[in-house]
């Protein structure tokens, strides 16, 4: 079977989990839009991007993770994955406890500065999570980067599910964006705990000697892709942040539910980016290019499936409003943005592809300048230019295209 058909293979296992995991993720959310208040919505959807913007520092482990797991497979060299593996987590705890610490020392300022007062344990609870999802960059790493799709995508659809299940409970129970939080909290733990057993074989290699291991190429590796991660992250993560600040509680709510809808793009890509990543890091120690076919096609058919939703949201705006939250007319601000916040998001979205495909690759030196520019940028514009929802859609798409440009032009260099 030819390399390309292998990709599309994986793909399509771990597209079907991700329909599935869709599904519950969409149950889940028209379930918090009808029972949570804008206020209580506009928080969860804060903190949900918030704790994804501080753990990026994590996503880059996950990523330096998931190549050297591909390039130690690659080499059978399985003392070595466990070796790594667990010197990740030990390094992690140190992430945690200063998170935590971080959390106490500025409680009073964060609550007052996204007006939690109303729910100062939301943070409380995203500590927690932070604390608890340390152990899935190590465990999905591993995954990926031993091309277990199967096991990846049961971990993903038992953890979708887990998270609609929990958090539906403590919602009706009336925990609001406290207990849907914690809902997901549950939720890793289960996930976690299933690709833990998925990982068994390695526990065979826990008494090896772990410091033989040389982690120098690996954190080489992690500096430049912290950077390029922490550069994406902050263009798709921190408008949130502005909204919650700068607009009324309602009116970051509506915004959440337009960003639910249409970061749902997303979701096409990330199957694609997760099996485009080891196949690109395999490929890239071999001295091949082969991958890139692959990536070039895997854009193709995000780009024509992102402009099909693009185009149907701008002639029919309610409906996906409608059928995530109920009562359209109740959603108005939701309805007029929904249309500009899936084209703003839609070069963000096809950018992903590439920059899975460099980072698998470790070759940075065209990105790390431009994509260090743009992340200071980006925050400056939105501080200048937030007047209006439309105004920070704007600057959303402005930074998403540039990002994109930048990946898409430097393919130029690829295996020079």
């Amino acid at each position: 079977m030819s390399e390309t058909r292998k990709f599309w293979g994986a793909g399509v296992i771990l597209l079907a989990a991700s329909f599935s995991v869709n599904i519950a993720t969409f149950l889940q959310q028209a379930v918090q839009t009808r029972w949570l208040s804008d206020d209580d919505f506009g928080a969860l959807k804060w903190a949900m991007d918030w704790l994804s913007y501080v753990g990026t520092p994590v996503g880059a482990l996950h990523v330096a993770m998931t190549r050297y797991t591909a390039v130690f497979d690659a080499q059978a060299n399985a003392v070595a994955v466990a070796s790594l593996a667990w010197r990740a987590t030990r390094r992690l705890a140190w992430y945690a406890g200063a998170f935590v610490a971080f959390v106490v020392v500025a409680h009073a300022w964060l609550v007052r500065g996204f007006r939690l007062e109303q729910k100062p344990g939301l943070l409380w609870v995203v500590a927690a999570l932070i604390v608890m999802q340390l152990a899935v960059p190590v465990t999905m790493s591993l995954l990926q980067g031993l091309q277990r799709f199967g096991w990846l995508a049961a971990t993903s659809v038992v953890s979708g599910w887990g998270r609609l299940v929990f958090g539906l409970a403590l919602v009706i129970a009336g925990y609001g964006a406290v207990g849907a939080l914690s809902g997901q909290l549950l939720a890793v733990a289960l996930g976690t705990a299933l690709s833990l057993w998925a990982l068994r074989a390695l526990w065979h290699h826990r008494r090896a000697d772990h410091s033989a291991l040389d982690t120098r190429p690996i954190y080489k590796y992690f500096w430049p892709a912290l950077v390029v991660t922490f550069s994406f992250g902050t263009i798709g993560l921190v408008d949130t942040s502005f909204v919650r600040h700068y607009f009324e509680q309602d009116i970051s709510g509506q915004y959440g539910k337009a960003k639910l809808i249409a970061q749902a793009f997303g979701y096409l890509v990330m199957p694609l980016s997760a099996v485009l990543f080891p196949k690109a890091a395999g490929d890239a120690a071999r001295g091949g290019t082969g991958a890139l076919r692959a990536l070039w096609q895997a854009i193709g058919v995000a780009a024509f499936v992102g402009v099909a939703a693009a185009l149907a949201c701008t002639w029919l705006p309610w409906l996906p409003v409608r059928i995530l939250a109920g009562d359209a007319a109740r959603n108005q601000v939701a309805v007029d943005i929904v249309a500009p916040f899936v084209w703003a998001m839609l070069p963000l979205g096809l950018a992903a592809l590439p920059l899975q495909f460099f980072l698998a690759r470790a070759e940075f030196r065209p990105l790390l300048v431009p994509l260090a520019v743009l992340v200071v940028a980006y925050p400056a514009a939105l501080w200048l230019w937030h007047e209006s929802l439309l105004q920070i859609l704007a600057v959303l798409a402005a930074a998403g295209t540039v990002a994109l440009s930048v990946l898409l032009w430097s393919l130029r260099h690829v295996g020079r």
